[in-house]
């Protein structure tokens, strides 16, 4: 139950026993009694003696005067008449002074009732009745005794109904309320008890005339006692004030010992170093954290200034800011500073400084705050350099050689004689190390090749590792570009002596792109774009050497991404058609068969041979997927083979697969898949390919070619003498001929010269037991000499050029001089060649 139900409750039991007291009071009233001299103590008592009330001191309450003449009515005219006439006063005093009708109410039935409860007990003791026969007047105690009661239940009355309504409204506890407020009104009660007795004493002997000349002396010692409880009141609230300044004083002081012990304690010791410093610069005074933190006592402290202390570097800074604060520009500011430390060392500290006002000094004090940070401050240096370099080698990473490229591009663009120079490096075939000695020797390699890039450069260049086997280096500033020339060819130098890595001797070569920045490189990117372009450049150019970018290569590379673009196109529409170029016997100078020539019909190129294509298709991954339409595209052209006509021609075809298709797992079963779906069979496939792929793939091509070869399909050599020289794998691997390049017929004169190379091929050819074919035959005396060498076939221009499958057929029909299907019997070998590298 919440407290302004219960107080409302409470209201309404005082009120509604109250006014049965009073109601049943009224009903039974001597109104014989009522006399005239009962009239004008009435009247006093309602009209004069309630407004006669005396402040009690320290509270808010008010007591009336008017408790006498109740009592003198309870001992003259009888209890019924005593009670309507307090309820009457009550409700009259009331009035005056509260605006609540509720607890005007309330007063009048609480006054009502505690008068009827001091009927009760008078009449409990025995003593009402000597009220009504006028029988106490003889015995002086019982006539004390009845006063007595008469103030004591009356002030337990009513002191108790007001502390309950009082602890109700405060939630305070009630004999709190009651011993605080109302314990001390018992005088008050008493005192009205007893001049009550005394004027009924008076009225015995003199009359009731007596009471009316009490009246005055009533009021002048009311007024008298008034005036004394005000000195009362003011003397204690004096007492208290001055108790109050007292009491606050001995706090302030206690306060101010207390902080001064506080600040004291927290200024020596801090876990920051704290110190007190004039406006000069001079220590006044410094804590225990301040020398761990310097190294110095306080003595070399207080007879040094910070400045000394400080790193010059830094000095200037702080004066401005001091500057500032001491002319009430800034209230306080903060810095990272170093300082030197008793021992030499560097120690980096967060500073913040603030005015301490002196009422003795005419410029304020400084209060310095100096945290060190120097653990933070070398973690944080190992961060950074850790995300701008690179983990393996610890050259700046990408990241941080962009930023620099940045900066240098901002100066050379506000300063026209800044240059800008950017050399980026690309290993050559670093992944044969990585793939064949693994990947920590790489990572050796890579070590062994960021120290020696170290070497080349210039005071003020950086290298940076971009990333796997990529490296940058920056040149910038006032020099000439045939400097940076000589970095290239300083780093060839180097890479030219072999790497000592755990035991293993290794060459390594780089692919070097030089860029001189101009006014069209606005952006760091534009920059490394171009670099990249003429790293590539170097590769195409023959590796291990530097290429300076020029415009023209730019236009090269948009035309490569075009034609890499075009051509994932053209694969993907299968739009790639094989061209034919016969094979004659050198023996019999019959048709010996074809070599089928993958051709590219480009709408903007026009038609494209391999060597321009056949390398981009390597590089982007499309290679199998072109391998595959070329070899079933000649199948299917092929498959005239099995007519009636050529069934007895043993007419082949052969067909040229690169190195990279040997990554493929499931090469043989495409194979044989391929010639199952164009029904083309395996004995009359030959299958080209060159002395890479022994050294790429080793133990792996060796088995696919010996499985190709149970199946029934030859092996070619194809520009035998061109790749690695390795004689090894000639007996290793199922080959049934050797191809000689066009490089090496070429240079074969009419009278017979430059023919060692070839002379060679062919004896080391029969010795083992295989043919030979010679490419790029384009004169008779070639024709002549390759005869008297013994050289089996030949192809090239001087018997035909490449032809489309249509012109073939004609080919072969005018060879047969009739039908289409009727070859001569003088065709004793038909090959088809698909050159892919």
């Amino acid at each position: 139950m919440n407290t302004p139900l219960k107080t409302k409750i409470y209201m309404l039991s005082i009120l509604i026993v109250g006014f049965v007291s009073l109601a049943t009071a009224v009903y039974n009233l001597p109104f014989e009694k009522l006399d005239f001299y009962f009239l004008v103590l009435c009247c006093f008592t309602i009209g004069v003696s309630s407004r006669m009330t005396l402040e009690i001191p320290r509270f808010k309450s008010h007591i009336a005067v008017s408790d006498t003449f109740i009592f003198l009515a309870l001992l003259l005219y009888g209890g019924k008449i005593a009670i309507v006439l307090a309820a009457v006063e009550a409700f009259c005093s009331s009035w005056r002074f509260c605006n609540k009708k509720i607890t005007v109410l309330f007063n009048a039935a609480a006054m009502a009732f505690s008068t009827t409860l001091v009927v009760v007990v008078l009449k409990s003791f025995g003593l009402y009745n000597d009220i009504k026969s006028d029988t106490y007047g003889d015995n002086f105690n019982n006539f004390f005794v009845t006063l007595s009661v008469m103030a004591l239940t009356q002030f337990l009355a009513n002191t108790t109904f007001a502390a309950v309504y009082g602890a109700l409204k405060s939630e305070k506890p009630l004999w709190e309320t009651w011993k605080t407020k109302y314990a001390w009104t018992f005088i008050t009660y008493f005192v009205g008890a007893v001049s009550a007795g005394a004027l009924v004493k008076a009225t015995e002997h003199i009359g009731f005339g007596v009471v009316l000349a009490t009246f005055p002396i009533i009021f002048f010692v009311y007024l008298t006692y008034r005036m004394y409880m005000r000195n009362v009141e003011m003397a204690t609230s004096q007492a208290e004030q001055a108790e109050s300044h007292a009491r606050v004083l001995e706090e302030q002081s206690a306060a101010l010992r207390e902080s001064e012990e506080r600040f004291r304690s927290a200024f020596n010791y801090a876990p920051i170093g704290i110190a007190l410093v004039s406006p000069d610069g001079r220590w006044l005074k410094v804590n225990h954290a301040l020398s761990e933190i310097l190294g110095y006592t306080e003595e070399d402290f207080l007879a040094a200034d910070f400045q000394s202390m400080l790193f010059r570097e830094d000095l200037g800074d702080t004066l401005i800011k001091l500057h500032e604060l001491l002319t009430g520009k800034i209230l306080t500011c903060q810095l990272e500073q170093r300082y030197v430390h008793k021992t030499g060392k560097t120690v980096w500290a967060c500073w913040s400084v603030s005015t301490a006002s002196d009422v003795n000094e005419k410029r304020p004090n400084l209060i310095f705050q100096i945290q060190d940070i120097t653990d933070k401050k070398s973690a944080e240096e190992k961060l950074q350099h850790e995300a701008t370099h690179d983990a393996l080698t610890r050259l700046p990473n990408r990241a941080y050689f962009m930023t620099r490229l940045a900066q240098a591009l901002a100066n050379s663009q506000s300063n026209p004689q800044y240059k800008v120079s950017v050399l980026f490096i690309d290993l050559d075939r670093f992944k044969v190390v990585n793939d064949s000695l693994g990947h920590l020797i790489g990572d050796e390699l890579l070590i062994g090749i960021s120290e020696r890039l170290r070497e080349c450069l210039r005071p003020n260049d950086i290298v940076a590792r971009l990333g796997g086997d990529e490296f940058t280096i920056l040149v910038e500033g006032k020099y000439e570009t045939s400097e940076v020339a000589r970095i290239a060819e300083r780093l060839k130098e180097k890479f030219a002596q072999p790497f000592d890595l755990s035991g293993h001797e290794i060459y390594s070569s780089a692919s070097i792109g030089i860029l001189h920045v101009s006014e069209k490189h606005l952006a760091p990117e534009d920059v490394m774009r171009d670099a990249d372009t003429a790293m590539y450049q170097a590769k195409r150019a023959g590796k291990a050497c530097h290429e300076v970018f020029n415009e023209n290569m730019h236009v090269a590379v948009k035309k490569a991404l075009q034609l890499e673009t075009d051509l994932r196109r053209a694969i993907e529409r299968d739009e790639l058609s094989v061209f034919y170029q016969p094979i004659h016997s050198l023996e019999s100078g019959a048709l010996q068969g074809f070599e089928a020539l993958a051709r590219w019909q480009h709408r903007e190129f026009g038609v494209l041979s391999p060597d321009k294509f056949i390398p981009l298709a390597e590089e982007i991954n499309l290679i199998d997927r072109l391998g595959e339409q070329i070899l079933r595209k000649a199948c299917s052209q092929m498959r005239f083979f099995k007519d009636a006509a050529f069934a007895d021609s043993a007419l082949t075809l052969s067909v040229n697969l690169s190195c990279k298709q040997f990554a493929q797992k499931n090469l043989v079963s495409k194979i044989k898949q391929i010639l199952d779906e164009t029904e083309f069979s395996p004995n009359r496939l030959k299958l080209e390919i060159t002395e890479t792929v022994f050294f790429e793939h080793r133990e792996k091509a060796i088995e696919m070619l010996c499985q190709l070869s149970e199946f029934g399909i030859e092996m070619y050599i194809d520009d035998f003498g061109t790749g690695y020289s390795n004689l090894s794998y000639l007996m290793q691997l199922p080959i049934s001929t050797l191809k000689i390049d066009r490089s090496f017929i070429s240079p074969i004169t009419e009278d017979g010269k430059n023919t060692e190379i070839v002379e060679t091929i062919v004896l080391l050819a029969r010795n083992l037991g295989m043919k030979v074919i010679a490419e790029g035959v384009e004169t008779a005396a070639q024709i002549e000499q390759l005869k008297k060498l013994n050289c089996e076939g030949a192809q090239g221009f001087y018997f035909s050029r490449p032809m489309n499958y249509e012109e073939l057929r004609r080919f072969l029909n005018e060879k047969n001089g009739a039908s289409p299907t009727a070859p001569e019997s003088k065709f004793e070998d038909v090959s088809v060649v698909m050159t892919v590298q």
